[in-house]
């Protein structure tokens, strides 16, 4: 008879909006939650690696708002604008000859066609339209890496890349419905060597064409967010704690559309937090906050967003909740009980044994 409940914390991907994460520990942590692994996808990642080094939820929580205050008070993306724009130019005027996914092949061809032409686009992987130093700075700063070698196990999900435009035109195709991408590899951080963990965090949040690739354990890998992406394997990277041995995961998704189906696991208990509204909002200028959008104006919205619907979610499973941790309780006690019998059992049969 198994007694023993084992909690998994997933965090999904989402860039800028992984701010909701912040505010969903600190919820948690409020709640009493016990966590024993975490999982995480690209931005999920980085906080995972957060709360896996942190003594408890509680100091998780803490040191995840002072990470997303930060992030939303300083400039963390150093970026060449030009080339950006001038990329997604080319992209949108290919992918916009088709909107359906009946002519994805067409859509393919011209996007090959244009792309050939934007100058210095070569090799896409050797020239990063973003810097990843500031990022790599705000690891170094908010990140013990003597405790996560010792802390919560942490897993992360990385994508075997073939290149940041190739990467990206296999993403277009199963966006249209025209195959998926090939499944992420779910990576146990603390089994790698202490100088490949930040690689591999990095990796799985190396956005194709914005971020360089990492190369971990001799694979070149980015952003695991795009594995499996017809079912969201990599984005929601549940798989890995369930082969741990959690019987219960929390997911926590960063859009209310997210297309995982937590059927794919009928027999672990499945608590999904999902946004009750949008996480996007309009901005200074009318601009839209979204997968960059690392300013203060969106990140403490999206954290308090966070933050209260795990609470009403919290709510709706407390007396289940309750009730689950009364019976393993029992079980427990039950248990020993047994224990004890046969201990009794064992005693008398001996001295039944001596008088004979």
């Amino acid at each position: 008879m198994s007694t023993e409940m084992k909690t998994g914390l997933v965090l999904s991907g989402g860039g800028a909006v992984g701010a909701y994460q912040a505010g969903v520990v600190k919820a948690l942590a409020e709640c009493g939650t016990q966590i024993s692994m975490v999982s995480g996808a690209s931005i999920g990642a980085f906080n995972g690696a957060i709360i896996a080094a942190s003594p408890d939820l509680s100091e998780a929580a803490a040191r995840l708002e002072a990470l997303w205050k930060h992030l939303g008070n300083n400039q963390v993306l150093s970026v060449n604008r030009s080339v950006y724009f001038s990329l997604l130019k080319k992209l949108f005027q290919a992918m916009n000859l088709c909107q359906i996914p009946g002519r994805a092949g067409a859509l393919l061809t011209t996007l090959l066609r244009h792309i050939s032409i934007i100058n210095g686009f070569d090799n896409p992987m050797a020239q990063p339209l973003l810097s990843d130093e500031p990022l790599t700075a705000l690891m170094d700063h908010y990140l013990d890496t003597d405790a996560l070698a010792d802390g919560l196990p942490l897993y992360v999900s990385l994508y075997p890349t073939e290149g940041g435009m190739q990467d990206i035109i296999d993403c277009i195709r199963a966006e249209l419905g025209a195959g998926t991408t090939k499944n992420a590899v779910f990576q146990h951080i603390q089994s790698l060597p202490r100088g490949q963990q930040k690689e591999a965090l990095l990796a799985s949040a190396a956005l194709p064409l914005l971020f360089r690739p990492r190369e971990v354990q001799g694979t070149m890998f980015c952003d695991g967010g795009m594995g499996g992406w017809r079912n969201m394997q990599g984005n929601t990277p549940v798989t890995p704690l369930v082969d741990a041995g959690c019987n219960m995961v929390i997911v926590t998704h960063l859009s209310d559309g997210s297309l995982w189906d937590r059927r794919a696991f009928p027999d672990t208990t499945i608590l999904e937090i999902r946004p009750r509204k949008r996480l996007k909002h309009t901005g200074e200028e009318g601009k839209s906050g979204g997968l960059l959008s690392f300013t203060s104006a969106h990140t403490d919205i999206w954290r308090q967003q966070g933050y209260e619907d795990t609470m009403l979610t919290m709510e709706h499973i407390r007396n289940p909740l309750a009730a689950r941790q009364a019976l393993t309780r029992s079980e427990a006690v039950l248990q020993k009980s047994q224990d004890i019998t046969e201990e009794a059992d064992s005693a008398l049969k001996n001295a039944m044994a001596r008088i004979k």
